[in-house]
């Protein structure tokens, strides 16, 4: 099936931004990655930071929401699993690109939060959403008395810890490394959620 000029443009986009960064991506590499002229990019996007926006949500849907949600907790479904497997698409999907690029979302908040106030609420809105999502999935369990710690609380350093081993992966760029320290998130939630 041949891929439209805007899917092109923005797996181009998604690539670039994810290894070189938003400064270091620029809009002849990602028109020369998709193998279009500028005039067609502009053709979908008036400038960087539109195509910025799009990627950002794009990324956060298919790579944080999407490999959440697809573990389809189902009705009185265990949530220390559902994690456990989220997890585990992370690290999968991290090994397949072998550790190269990390996490978007993280990438950029280190990037841009301290010079691009626009991207900065974006991406912290990003982060939000996130955060939300896993509170409502947690919700349940601390309800029923299972969860050893406040559910937004628990989603925060849930999140910051996943932050924190993707970036230790992306440098050293170990798998075995990088398998002790996703085994390491799974103890967290493994102690954080009675059974």
């Amino acid at each position: 099936m041949k891929k439209t000029t805007p899917v092109k443009i923005m797996e181009a986009a998604i690539e670039l931004f994810r290894t070189q960064g938003y400064q270091g991506a620029s809009l002849n590499d990602i028109t020369r990655r998709a193998k279009l002229s500028k005039g067609a990019f502009f053709h979908y996007y008036r400038d960087k930071h539109m195509i910025a926006n799009d990627v950002l949500k794009k990324y956060a849907q298919d790579h944080l929401f999407e490999m959440l949600e697809t573990q389809n907790m189902p009705e009185g479904g265990n949530i220390k699993e559902t994690l456990m497997n989220w997890l585990q698409a992370i690290y999968t999907d991290y090994a397949a690109h072998d550790f190269r690029g990390g996490c978007l979302l993280g990438n950029w908040a280190l990037e841009l939060s301290d010079t691009d106030e626009a991207m900065r609420g974006e991406i912290a809105q990003v982060f939000l959403d996130f955060e939300n999502r896993l509170v409502g999935m947690l919700r349940p369990t601390a309800q029923a008395g299972k969860l050893l710690m406040e559910p937004r609380q628990f989603a925060r350093i849930l999140i910051a810890a996943l932050e924190g081993v993707t970036l230790t992966i992306k440098v050293h760029k170990d798998k075995n490394r990088a398998a002790r320290e996703f085994q390491a998130l799974a103890e967290l939630v493994e102690r954080m959620i009675r059974d």
